[in-house]
């Protein structure tokens, strides 16, 4: 009975074209290659997403030295002076 299922599941795939056996051997090689290629395009990063997070980054400085400035204030015209310096562009 085991050898039968051999036979038969070997005579199955010698009548399979080429080209479907090749599609059949060859398609866990290009799967892995496409997560390696997602992968790596996960983990890099493009000029304009650099510049989105630098500018990011710039924001919360200008936010934190602007509280800075406005906890160090000691009187109105004080505030006022650091809203003013640190005032959105």
């Amino acid at each position: 009975m085991r050898l039968s299922s051999i036979f038969i599941s070997s005579l199955a795939l010698t009548m399979l074209s080429g080209c479907v056996a090749s599609k059949i051997v060859t398609a866990p090689f290009k799967a892995a290659g496409t997560v390696v290629e997602t992968a790596v395009d996960a983990s890099t990063q493009t000029e304009s997403e650099r510049e989105e997070d630098l500018g990011r980054k710039v924001l919360a400085e200008r936010k934190r030295e602007r509280d800075a400035c406005l906890d160090q204030a000691e009187t109105k015209e004080e505030r006022k002076e650091c809203k003013r310096a640190y005032k959105d562009d």
